[in-house]
């Protein structure tokens, strides 16, 4: 069975380029109500427009007034997510890491701070740290496919490649039909798992899609076309799990 870390194709690299996608997904879903009461009503304009700036993708200045707004209010736990948001949109993932930890520091009930910062801890590799901040998440709440998504790179980093297959199919069943980053990690999951035409099944769907990093574009259609070749050539591989299987048929 393949591992992993034994990919040699483009698909591992290109996981990480196309996921650079995601904190756009975070911000959208960061809200412009803060959950705190009582915060200073000149932070509160500070924040405002750090929202309005991060919706716009203008991501340094947004930053820049969250924290002005958390300068002004150091209790204000939403404007440091914010700012965390903006600066995982910079792809400044220790940044992002910092000004996350802040805001769950200041409100360990804010689950989003919770999810920001473990979306920069699976950017900077720090699989099982990014696990551990989910684990703030109500189970209510990880059936939301943000949630579920982040803890599917969690568990991929930890090579845990059945949960990550499983996490990928619960994101599956709500995340935009063209996220393109969760085709490309259930695609690499199936092939490190055996299951070389589920694999190429996703990573065609991935490839049909606009957002594709032009650069990596190439490099794996020649990738599915090897994997076309190999699954006409070895027989098909089990089901890997009758509760994962559930969740495909649902997803696809």
């Amino acid at each position: 069975m393949l591992k992993l870390n034994e990919f040699k194709t483009g698909i591992a690299v290109a996981i990480g380029l196309a996921c650079l996608s995601l904190p756009q997904a975070v911000a959208q879903n960061t809200g412009t109500a803060p959950t705190e009461s009582g915060i200073q009503p000149r932070a509160m304009q500070f924040y405002d427009r750090a929202v309005r700036e991060l919706h716009q993708g203008h991501a340094v200045p947004s930053e820049k007034d969250a924290l002005h707004a958390l300068q002004i209010d150091k209790h204000f736990a939403d404007a440091a997510a914010l700012a965390a948001t903006a600066a995982l949109k910079q792809q400044q993932f220790d940044r992002a890491r910092t000004e996350a930890t802040q805001a769950a520091q200041i409100d360990s009930a804010d689950e989003k701070a919770w999810v920001i910062l473990a979306t920069a801890d699976n950017y900077l590799g720090k699989y099982s740290d990014a696990a551990d901040a989910l684990g703030y998440v109500q189970p209510q709440d990880q059936g939301t496919w943000q949630v579920a998504y982040q803890w599917a790179r969690a568990e991929a980093g930890q090579q845990h490649l059945q949960h990550c297959l499983d996490w990928t199919n619960r994101a599956a069943l709500s995340a935009p039909p063209n996220f393109a980053p969760l085709h490309l990690l259930r695609a690499s999951v199936l092939l490190a798992m055996g299951g070389t035409a589920r694999a190429a099944d996703q990573l065609e769907i991935y490839l049909q899609l606009p957002s594709v990093n032009p650069s990596q574009r190439d490099l794996l259609t020649q990738e599915l076309h090897r994997l076309r070749k190999l699954s006409q050539q070895s027989p098909a591989a089990p089901p890997v799990a009758n509760h994962a299987t559930e969740f495909n048929v649902q997803a696809n």
